[in-house]
């Protein structure tokens, strides 16, 4: 018999759905599925504040800032002096 494939996604509103029934504890659950409970907790607050499944979809890990970027001015000048020397 194969092994039944189940998506990430799914996986995370089965869990969702049986810790918000409140029947299982948080950190059984979490060993069940494998997971950190930290991440049950993460998976869990999403829910709670979107009030569905669909938030808990994966989210882009890429940071909204990045404070150490070199000013676009400062890339210009850079860009244009390599095309010059031709590097």
């Amino acid at each position: 018999m194969p092994w039944r494939s189940v998506e990430v996604s799914e996986q995370r509103a089965r869990f969702v759905v049986r810790l918000v029934d409140g029947r299982e504890p948080l950190a059984r659950l979490c060993r069940e599925f494998g997971i950190s409970r930290p991440t049950g907790y993460l998976w869990r607050r999403r829910y709670e504040q979107a009030g569905t499944v669909t938030a808990l979809v994966e989210r882009s890990r890429r940071p909204h800032q990045t404070p150490g970027r070199t000013p676009e001015g400062t890339e210009q000048q850079v860009v244009a002096l390599r095309e010059q020397t031709g590097w």
